[in-house]
Parts: C-alpha cells; sequence; structure tokens
C-alpha cells in the first residue's frame, strides 16, 4: 500500500469506523498524546516525525503505521 493509498482509507475509516477500528484508534490517541513528537497545528494535532495529521493517522489499517513504532 503506498503513503498515499494509507492516508485516504485511514480517512475514510476516521468518517465512519467500527467498534475496533475506535478501540485502536482511542489506544493509539493515547500514546500519540504522550509522544514528545507531538506537535499542534492550524487544523489539529499531528505527529512532528511524519507530518500526518493524527486526527486521520491513527485510523490507519496498517500496524506498525507510528514511524517510531509505538503503535
Amino acid at each position: 500500500m503506498t503513503k498515499v493509498e494509507e492516508i485516504f482509507k485511514a480517512w475514510a475509516i476516521s468518517f465512519n469506523p467500527t467498534d475496533a477500528q475506535a478501540e485502536k484508534a482511542a489506544a493509539r490517541i493515547q500514546i500519540c498524546d504522550i509522544c514528545e513528537h507531538k506537535k499542534e497545528g492550524t487544523f489539529g494535532p499531528f505527529c512532528g516525525l511524519c507530518g500526518c495529521p493524527l486526527r486521520g493517522k491513527i485510523y490507519t489499517p496498517l500496524e506498525n503505521a507510528c514511524p517510531l513504532k509505538k503503535w
């Protein structure tokens, strides 16, 4: 899966996640919330390493999508 495909899939999931996807996203954002690389931007929080907006990134269907492999 290319990075663009990953981004589109993650955002699509974020609009109507299953319960399991919502639980996984909630666990991921808890990890991101305490990460030293989390940044605040005009449109919300984003990863300072990969630049992805966390609002969508936490819904990625890929495992180990975090640049630091925290999730």
